[in-house]
């Protein structure tokens, strides 16, 4: 878990799914814009079991959780709010087996959905971009967000600078 201040996060590229369900068949691009003070950067390791810090990460304004980290049965060590989830495309059929419980329409949370170009294309060949769609007409208040190429390209380059290798 990570604790960083500061408003850091505003207008980073993401291309949301849809607004409504019916701009679902539209592509809109919205940038991410968050107002946060304090955030909790909160991993999905079983580290956290036991820690008893979940009080003090639901105070953060900004809470970030990553894939498909479970809250629910874990409140006093992980705490309840998420503001934003970072799900990998590898990690969102893992979601959808609970849709309930992640996109149900009282929750508020932002998905930030990553991966490579092939799964998240948007001309009908993408199959995780096509299960995002899916949720969101089965869902449509879920705030779904996915990568843009430019912004995967991006990140890939800096993965490879930091570890040396390809993702």
């Amino acid at each position: 878990m990570v604790f960083c201040k500061g408003n850091a996060i505003s207008a980073v590229a993401y291309s949301h799914t849809s607004l409504t369900p019916e701009e679902t068949m539209k592509e809109c691009f919205q940038p991410l814009q968050l107002d946060c003070d304090l955030c909790a950067i909160v991993s999905n390791s079983g580290q956290m079991v036991g820690q008893k810090v979940g009080a003090e990460i639901d105070k953060s304004s900004c809470i970030w959780r990553m894939n498909n980290a479970p809250t629910k049965g874990y409140e006093e060590d992980v705490g309840k709010r998420t503001t934003i989830r970072v799900v990998s495309h590898t990690s969102v059929p893992l979601l959808l087996k609970n849709p309930e419980y992640f996109f149900k329409e009282t929750n508020s949370t932002l998905y930030v959905i990553w991966g490579p170009f092939r799964n998240m294309r948007k001309d009908g060949n993408g199959i995780v971009y096509n299960m995002l769609k899916k949720t969101v007409d089965s869902y449509p208040t879920a705030k779904i967000y996915v990568t843009t190429e430019k912004r995967m390209s991006y990140c890939d380059a800096v993965f490879k600078k930091e570890t040396g290798k390809d993702r």
